[in-house]
């Protein structure tokens, strides 16, 4: 593949990260509803999978950390919410460098 193909898949992978946090933090936010395990799961797998979350992930732990299972809901969506900002900023900094 060359790198407009990936550079698109990339985009279309944060687009998708992003929306579907966003839902999650929508949906308790208006309704107060949170499908922790949905939640939990789509943090991991983000912790997993992206590096600067992962980094990001570790310099918070080392302050606080509180296992998923004693978790408040509020603390899971903060969780989603920092994931998505990131994810935001690693977007914008694709699309900028796309425009140059």
């Amino acid at each position: 593949m060359n790198n407009q193909i990936i550079d698109e898949f990339d985009k279309a992978s944060l687009i998708k990260e992003i929306h579907e946090r966003d839902i999650i933090i929508c949906n308790y936010q208006k309704c107060g509803f949170l499908d922790r395990d949905d939640a939990i799961r789509k943090i991991q797998e983000l912790r997993k999978g992206d590096k600067d979350i992962a980094t990001a992930t570790v310099v918070n732990l080392s302050v606080s950390s509180t296992p998923f299972s004693q978790s408040t809901n509020d603390q899971i969506v903060r969780e989603l919410a920092m994931q998505r900002n990131i994810l935001q900023a690693k977007l914008i900094k694709k699309s900028t460098e796309e425009q140059r």
